[in-house]
């Protein structure tokens, strides 16, 4: 699916051309958004939690997850239940050249042993899992930054 940064307008992939919005004076970026993740990217990006990259899980793979790629560092007041920041998942990949950890820009959860797994099942994971993080983006507060800059969630 296609959404605008902007207006928020949904469009089918055959119907937009040049990335940009046709609503009327809208001009916004229009993006590919991994379908069952439309509405909670619009709802983050709507608050001010710019993102960038998204999925909800996959059938195929042995190993799958759920992720949402966020241009700026936040830190949230909490996370939707299974989601963790990269960083806390796998602390050994994020360490800068001090050896601190990273900035904390994505959050995910992992779908283990999905070959366990029939397909309804991990639909089933996958559906309750994008429920939860909609729930969670609705009942975040605006994006604000205060006077030295800092985020406030």
């Amino acid at each position: 699916m296609l959404l605008c940064l902007n207006c928020y307008k949904v469009y089918n992939q055959k119907t937009i051309k040049n990335n940009m919005c046709k609503v009327k004076e809208c001009y916004g970026d229009v993006v590919e958004v991994d379908e069952l993740f439309v509405p909670v990217i619009a709802e983050l990006n709507r608050k001010g939690y710019k993102t960038q990259y998204c999925c909800s899980g996959h059938y195929a793979d042995e190993y799958s997850s759920s992720y949402i790629f966020f241009i700026e560092d936040y830190v949230f007041p909490n996370l939707p239940e299974c989601y963790m920041y990269d960083q806390d998942l796998y602390p050994w990949a994020y360490l800068n050249t001090n050896g601190q950890k990273s900035k904390r820009n994505t959050i995910r959860c992992d779908f283990y042993e999905n070959k366990n797994k029939s397909i309804g099942e991990l639909s089933k994971e996958i559906f309750r899992s994008v429920v939860r993080v909609l729930e969670w983006a609705e009942e975040l507060e605006e994006y604000k930054k205060d006077g030295d800059g800092v985020i406030k969630c």
